[in-house]
């Protein structure tokens, strides 16, 4: 009996974990177009960008901030973060006290 438990909280763990993708997915998508509209608005603007309005500051802020939220929840929701990477490089071994007289 424990296993038909343990299957059905499985399946709803990547049920709901499919929803989380995929709502970063269309979040990300929401981001991207804010983005490129604002991008082409600011790209025509008629200030110099030493003067950008403080609201433009803000939402570039903004959206760095909801970008950066986005990855994250998708990193965790697509299990990106649990991976363990090796260290593949070389062990080095360092001898204290040696002296070229001695070689």
């Amino acid at each position: 009996m424990p296993k038909v438990k343990e299957r059905d909280a499985k399946a709803l763990r990547e049920s709901v974990n499919k929803k989380h993708i995929e709502f970063y997915d269309k979040t990300l998508g929401v981001l991207e177009f804010i983005l490129n509209e604002f991008a082409h608005d600011i790209k025509y603007a008629e200030f110099e960008y030493l003067e950008m309005p403080k609201n433009s500051i803000a939402t570039i802020d903004f959206l760095i901030s909801a970008i950066g939220k986005v990855q994250k929840g998708q990193r965790l929701a697509l299990g990106l973060d649990d991976e363990k990477f090796e260290n593949t490089e070389p062990e080095i071994n360092i001898i204290e006290g040696l002296s070229k007289g001695k070689i």
